[in-house]
């Protein structure tokens, strides 16, 4: 096959002699991970490879170059580190014998996953393969290229996130897709802004199918879990996976997008489920809406959303308060009461009044005409009554002289209330004035973004071990206290407590533990270790250990060594082995002939 001069970073066409890709900057002999295929080697007498993309405990996915179809690919290698290795300069896997089951059956299971995806490769908004085949130990699998960017990298450039209206619209398709997915019995468990493309052509794209183990904490596979849209069940190996898995992570992606802030990982919420209903971060976000998001992401399995179409269906249904506020000109869903099958519908049209209904009547019309002169009488004594500034969006309330609510204010007003600012006319100088409410415990940047409260807001951090970080411990105007229009208020907010445990690093890469340390407030600093104990890139040991606490009011830092492998003795890859593949290669040819079959038939 005649050599091709291609980028190995874009695949473009490289001019000779030319160092550095004038495209995407990659540098000609740039060095690579010893582990995984070198730039240049060619699959199957067909795809030429190119830069590492990126990988996982399942797998590796590099860009790739197809010399039939000329067309740039991507090129998934089933590689689980954990399970076996590759020799520098070599392009075959070695399996650990140790290991050998489990990589086998591993092998299966990734190949019947893609063979499964395969054959929805009619669907518009996933990434089916297009070819499949074995090759050095090991089984590939190639899609086609895909020119866009993640959902995560659409955000970046709309402000962080989107409105519900853009969403609606936005989304219906990957909920069609992943409802599909979910009858042809695959579950993703990675739906996160990462893993859906928009397209040049603005289509979005479901990508990053893995086998369950690959997305599950504590197995034998190195887990990639995305903190904030993994399910509480993939944290833990002995609980049941299933459709409502998936729904936990689209509704953790729908509250990223809504309020631009990434929900708590489900491991903080079982200790301490801080959180913050979608629509209280971002009020434009329908109230039905947030309440669904929210149930989507109940801690309980059982007790969420079960299936994408049952998701679909609350989200976009007509919730019961909104269909009470619309005008009788409008389009309604009503409930249709039950009918007595033993009676005619006309049954009762011309039947008169009765004299125990009329009486009924009568007495209502008196009622209501006494409860009409009560108020105007209480108005007409009341020489002190003052006037409500209502708040956007609350209902109007009765209010006793002094300003606190009346025994006779219907329940449903009462909870906005509570979180709103009451105000007053004072008799002094007739200007509006405000009581203050209670603000310990609530959320600083919830408050200090309201328009509910006509305050100056300033604030001091500090450190403190009885509030959440984040949260009002002080402030300068008591509760229950007037204060007049843009008043300035100091408030004390927490930094969390003084003394943070450690948290565990077990199976964390770095990445991963960083985030963690950072959303707990931890410092820390980064060192490497050589060992062959732990996979390279993952924490390896802390400076203490998980468990004990770090003095962060003293800024205390904790030294987080990553694992750095040992270079391979030469000797061992001449040394005699036992061949681990003995009555594999025919499994590898069998596993490529029905690929074949499977996706050409």
């Amino acid at each position: 096959m005649e050599r091709l001069n291609l980028c190995y970073g874009c695949m473009n066409p490289l001019e000779e002699g030319m160092e550095i890709c004038p495209e995407c900057g990659y540098h000609v002999g740039a060095p690579h991970l010893p582990s995984y295929l070198a730039p240049g080697v060619t699959l199957n007498d067909r795809y030429i490879i190119g830069k590492l993309k990126s990988y996982n405990g399942e797998s590796a996915e590099y860009i790739a170059f197809d010399t039939i179809t000329e067309t740039k690919v991507t090129v998934k290698e089933y590689m689980p580190d954990t399970l076996c290795s590759r020799e520098k300069g070599s392009s075959v896997i070695t399996v650990n014998p140790n290991y050998m089951p489990q990589y086998k059956t591993f092998l299966s299971e990734f190949v019947e996953l893609n063979k499964v995806l395969s054959k929805m490769r009619t669907l518009n908004h996933i990434n089916a393969a297009i070819d499949m085949f074995g090759d050095n130990n090991t089984a590939y699998v190639v899609f086609g290229y895909l020119e866009g960017m993640t959902i995560g990298e659409y955000l970046k450039m709309n402000a962080g996130e989107l409105e519900w209206e853009e969403v609606k619209k936005l989304f219906p398709p990957i909920f069609t897709t992943l409802s599909l997915v979910h009858n042809a019995g695959l579950v993703h468990r990675g739906i996160s802004p990462e893993n859906i493309i928009i397209t040049d052509k603005g289509e979005l794209k479901l990508i990053g199918f893995c086998i369950s183990d690959a997305r599950t904490a504590n197995t034998e596979l190195a887990s990639e879990i995305y903190n904030g849209y993994a399910a509480p069940e993939q944290y833990n190996p002995n609980n049941w996976q299933g459709t409502w898995t998936d729904v936990y992570g689209i509704s953790a992606l729908l509250y990223r997008i809504l309020t631009g802030v990434v929900p708590t990982d489900a491991t903080s919420r079982i200790s301490n489920d801080d959180l913050v209903e979608p629509a209280e971060l971002n009020h434009n976000i329908p109230r039905n809406v947030s309440k669904v998001i929210m149930n989507g992401l109940d801690m309980n399995g059982e007790m969420r959303i079960q299936t994408i179409t049952e998701l679909v269906t609350q989200l976009f249904e007509q919730p019961d308060y909104n269909s009470k506020r619309l005008s009788s000109s409008s389009t309604q869903t009503i409930t249709i009461p039950k009918q007595n099958p033993n009676r005619s519908s006309n049954s009762n049209k011309n039947k008169p009044v009765s004299r125990h209904g009329l009486f009924i009547m009568i007495m209502v019309v008196i009622l209501c005409i006494g409860m009409f002169g009560l108020v105007m009488l209480i108005i007409a004594l009341d020489d002190n009554s003052g006037e409500v500034k209502k708040n956007p969006g609350l209902s109007t309330f009765s209010q006793m002289s002094e300003g606190s609510v009346s025994e006779t204010t219907p329940l449903e007003t009462l909870a906005p209330v509570t979180e709103a600012v009451m105000t007053t006319t004072s008799s002094a100088d007739n200007g509006i004035v405000y009581v203050m409410n209670d603000l310990s415990g609530k959320n600083y940047e919830i408050v200090s973004k309201s328009d509910s409260y006509n305050l100056v807001f300033t604030a001091e951090f500090e450190y403190n071990d009885e509030f959440a970080k984040g949260t009002i411990f002080y402030q300068s105007i008591p509760a229950n206290e007037t204060y007049k229009e843009n008043s300035e208020i100091l408030v004390k907010v927490s930094l969390g407590p003084k003394y943070i445990e450690i948290p565990d690093y077990l199976t964390m890469d770095k990445k991963s533990y960083f985030d963690k340390l950072n959303s707990l407030g931890i410092k820390y600093e980064e060192a490497e270790l050589e060992t062959e104990d732990t996979l390279e890139g993952y924490v390896a040991k802390t400076s203490k250990e998980p468990g004990e606490k770090i003095d962060a009011e003293a800024g205390e830092i904790l030294t987080v060594y990553v694992a750095k492998n040992l270079p391979k003795p030469e000797t061992l890859a001449t040394e005699p082995f036992e061949d681990p593949f003995e009555g594999f290669t025919d499994t590898v040819a069998t596993i490529e002939e029905d690929i074949i079959i499977t996706i050409y038939d």
